[in-house]
């Protein structure tokens, strides 16, 4: 992190001292001109000029408004880059040594990063570090590697070369005093495996030992299962941070009709503003809010493949809500003659997902919203206002919950390679879709558009709500591009994290190419833009002040003619 100080130069004129700001006032004075379009081609090339020159983006310091970033980037080679949000250059890159061929470790493979260490309280003394987690062959049981890395200077603090393999990486939500956060590793024998291997981290998990819970998704077998911790692992050489695990629950597909072609559950770290939602006629639904919440997607075998390869008789397509804690089926729903590729995307208590409708030769969009009927009492607003609900009351996930869903499907134009959604700091903003299209393009699309509640003909208090009314297609707005004119080519995912900005999220579209953005979804109702003419507001101030003085003089005038008549 580097520290930039600026100081003023002045000069010395009759004894005063007076400061260079002759720029700076013709600066503002330039835009002035453009924001009331009197400026030249010269002064607006003058003043694309000095953005450049006083832009902060590139800086290597954190802003207030958290918009500068590094990006840290793994290729399959197990190299590693950071890249800088303001300008896209390559602050540091590094070849991780742990990821070298070598005799122990034929072909390294990099897997994914995670975060390890975000220091808070100790962020003078150290830098935030990441995990690389990486295996030694294309096998799934092959030995794997860890790789610890310092973010801001690209050093390899230290790897570890595991003597088991890394099937599933799960990150806790706990942290220990130097705050490095646990992680738990399960191998190909489904042992759990517990790091930082610290005595410190060992207390922490023990106490939290009954609260863990997982899945795993077997692709080809069609089977998902929930997995909790056993006892320690019994074995020849004694490892008290390796932990047998047991199968608390399997939902299996058979394989003659449905085949698993996606899964998505909600993101860790989603905040969501409040859990209470207000309708047009002062009702109150609430919003099931899950962290254990996993969407599955199943498609008929013959319907698995290219599209059009199958007559709609014999395909279709089934949509589940999975509680990954119990096993138990919250809500299913059939799509027939329909069939995949699926992408979809969860977020608080709603699911979109992306689909081929054979019988119409259309591509659909289908959202699923569910709603928490064990709060049925408070659905009065008043309730709510005055605290007199029941909000507050324990919630077991072992007890069956009573739910309500209400779902909608809407034709859509393009194909897609990924889909995301944005998120924001507190969840108030409003929430848009970001869709990578097959032309390697990124559209936004606002959510009131998969509102399951709209209607052809919604009332004025629907309107006041700002439910659209009920069309059979979503529209595509060309303004709505995110990516503009360009294109991401190869386009593999989309990737969305907040600012410290309410109103603004960051996006990274990643593939061959590499796409960074800001996105303000409502706007940026909180900030001014960089070119804000200061200069206009002074003006404006100052001509509303002299028009009020003006306006008191002549009213003190004519009050004193009138006394005098």
């Amino acid at each position: 992190m580097v520290y930039l100080l600026q100081k003023w130069s002045t000069t010395s004129l009759n004894g005063l001292r007076v400061s260079k700001c002759a720029p700076f006032l013709k600066g503002h004075m330039l835009k002035l001109k453009g924001t009331l379009m009197l400026a030249s081609p010269e002064d607006m090339a003058a003043i694309q000029s000095m953005r450049l020159k006083s832009s902060e983006k590139s800086k290597m310091t954190r802003d207030h408004n958290g918009f500068r970033k590094l990006l840290i980037v793994l290729t399959r080679a197990g190299k590693l880059f950071a890249l800088h949000t303001g300008d896209g250059r390559i602050v540091w890159s590094h070849l991780l040594l742990s990821l070298h061929k070598s005799e122990a470790c034929q072909s390294p493979i990099g897997l994914n990063l995670y975060q390890w260490q975000v220091p808070h309280h100790h962020a003078m003394d150290e830098n935030p570090s990441v995990l690389v987690v990486s295996r030694c062959g294309p096998s799934s049981d092959t030995p794997g590697v860890l790789s610890f890395v310092d973010t801001y200077t690209g050093k390899e603090l230290s790897s570890l070369s595991l003597d088991h393999a890394v099937v599933q990486v799960i990150p806790l939500p706990y942290t220990d005093s130097t705050e490095q956060r646990l992680h738990l590793l399960i191998d190909a024998d489904k042992h759990a495996h517990l790091y930082p291997k610290t005595s410190e981290a060992l207390s922490i998990f023990k106490r939290e030992f009954l609260n863990l819970y997982w899945y795993s998704v077997e692709d080809q077998n069609g089977i998902i299962k929930g997995h909790a911790l056993k006892c320690k692992c019994t074995g020849e050489v004694a490892d008290e941070f390796c932990f047998d695990t047991r199968d608390l629950w399997s939902v299996v597909f058979p394989s003659e009709s449905e085949k698993i072609v996606a899964t998505v559950t909600r993101k860790l770290n989603e905040v969501v503003h409040t859990q209470a939602k207000v309708v047009a006629d002062q009702d109150v639904m609430y919003k099931y809010i899950s962290r254990n919440l996993l969407f599955v997607a199943t498609a008929a075998p013959k319907g698995s493949g290219e599209i059009g390869s199958v007559t709609p008789e014999e395909s279709w397509l089934v949509a589940y809500l999975i509680d990954t804690v119990t096993g138990r089926i919250l809500h299913r729903v059939t799509h027939h003659g329909s069939q995949g590729p699926v992408h979809a995307v969860f977020s608080e208590n709603w699911v979109v997902y992306h689909y081929f409708n054979l019988r119409a030769h259309r591509y659909e969009m289908s959202v699923i919203e569910i709603y928490d009927q064990s709060r049925a009492d408070n659905k009065d607003v008043w309730k709510l206002v005055l605290g007199k609900h029941n909000l507050t009351s324990p919630i077991s996930l072992f007890s069956r919950p009573e739910v309500i869903t209400k779902s909608q499907s809407y034709f859509f134009t393009h194909s897609l390679k990924a889909i995301a959604v944005t998120y924001t700091a507190k969840g108030i903003t409003s929430k848009q879709l970001l869709l990578g299209t097959i032309g390697d393009q990124v559209l936004a699309l606002d959510k009131r558009f998969l509102d399951p509640r709209r209607t052809v003909n919604p009332t004025q208090a629907e309107k006041e709500e700002g439910i659209i009314p009920l069309t059979d297609s979503l529209p595509i707005i060309p303004q709505s591009y995110v990516t503009h004119a360009l294109r991401v080519e190869g386009l593999r995912g989309i990737i969305t994290v907040p600012a410290k900005l309410e109103s603004t999220t960051l996006v990274f579209a990643h593939g061959v190419d590499l796409f960074f953005t800001q996105l303000a979804p409502s706007r940026t109702y909180d900030s001014l833009t960089e070119d804000f003419s200061y200069a206009l507001l002074l003006i404006t101030i100052v001509a509303l002040v002299a028009a009020i003085f003006v306006t008191w003089r002549l009213s003190e005038r004519k009050e004193l003619q009138e006394k005098w008549r």
